[in-house]
């Protein structure tokens, strides 16, 4: 049997590079006939809580959430500032819609668990949204 962990959270699954952890290594060469077979470029990452991409995704909302609750920015300006400044597909509070709101916190939290580094620490505002259940009004 063979394990591998991969990012299968909304908006980061679809991607040109799948980012992909062996529980074994001994499993490397079959992951690479999966992936060919799929068709799939991949990159093997450190199996750690968050893997990469949604550690720094969740990191930049949860950044995004303490500039909004310190009323240095609105939202929407939040959100133009990323898109326009860094490429990014979305701003980080519609990217929080669309990965939901709920997630973002569980990875955050998560993180924070594994690793107790400060920069983990759940902004209060995206925790409230998260445990409301509710999607931010972008």
């Amino acid at each position: 049997m063979h394990f591998f962990g991969f990012c299968g959270l909304p908006t980061l699954l679809n991607r040109t590079l799948l980012e992909v952890s062996l529980y074994h290594e001994a499993d490397r060469t079959k992951l690479a006939e999966i992936c060919a077979a799929l068709g799939t470029d991949y990159r093997v990452v450190e199996d750690r809580v968050g893997l990469v991409t949604p550690r720094v995704i969740c990191q930049i909302i949860n950044e995004a959430c303490f500039t909004l609750q310190e009323g240095t920015a609105s939202m929407q300006d939040i959100d133009l500032g990323m898109k326009l400044g860094t490429n990014y597909p979305r701003g980080p509070f519609a990217w929080a819609n669309a990965i939901g709101v709920e997630r973002v916190y569980a990875v955050l939290e998560a993180l924070w668990h594994d690793t107790h580094d400060e920069r983990y620490k759940v902004c209060p505002l995206l925790k409230r949204q998260a445990l409301r259940g509710e999607p931010f009004a972008v």
